[in-house]
């Protein structure tokens, strides 16, 4: 009895601990942005910094989007924090950034991912939101797959199509119907033939 309640209890135990260990496993990576404190002069390159959690899982790989104000900002480079060995930086269009950073022994912490140099171009003083965050989609690579050619069809012999069976055309219900009409006659003549000739030879004996 007490090995089959230990059993259980291990089973229970398991039962409501794996889902927490597995969740832990495939948490998601975080990203967050920070700005150097104000004010900011026109002319003044500002470094934004662009942090990662990735909540005890470990990366090689990371990507993440930024978007900037194009009326106030303009791009000016990117370098890599502790977390990446190299960061690379896609201009997109509308001030919108794709930084896709690597490190080549895998990373599992806290850190920066990237630092951000951008130049203040605005010519007057005001308050804006200046950068923001964005995640991008990532598509999976597909392997193509190679499609056989499609044979043609083989020319094999023709089937031979029963031909269906000829209904009679009225052309030939007349001809039937006359070749009854005359074999009836026929008989009849016959029979009226024999008729009369028995009666003669019956009359030429009762003479004799």
């Amino acid at each position: 009895m007490k090995k089959t309640s230990l059993i259980i209890f291990l089973f229970i135990s398991y039962f409501f601990l794996w889902p927490r260990f597995l969740s832990a496993s495939v948490l998601a990576v975080k990203y967050s942005l920070v700005a150097p404190n104000p004010p900011y002069t026109r002319g003044q390159t500002i470094r934004f910094t662009i942090n990662i959690d990735t909540q005890g899982a470990t990366i090689k790989t990371g990507q993440i989007g930024m978007t900037y104000e194009t009326q106030y900002l303009e791009f000016v480079s990117t370098t890599p924090g502790n977390a990446m060995t190299t960061v690379s930086t896609s201009q997109l269009e509308g001030g919108k950034l794709l930084l896709s950073g690597e490190n080549t022994t895998g990373f599992s912490d806290a850190g920066v991912f990237a630092y951000v140099d951008l130049k203040l171009i605005a010519t007057s003083a005001g308050e804006t939101e200046l950068c923001v965050l964005w995640a991008p989609s990532i598509t999976p690579t597909t392997i193509p797959t190679t499609t056989a050619p499609t044979s043609p069809p083989t020319t094999g012999a023709p089937t031979s199509v029963p031909q269906p069976t000829k209904l009679p055309t009225s052309g030939e219900v007349k001809k039937t119907n006359g070749a009854v009409f005359f074999g009836f006659i026929f008989i009849i003549t016959f029979s009226l033939f024999r008729f009369l000739n028995k009666n003669v030879l019956f009359k030429k004996s009762k003479k004799t």
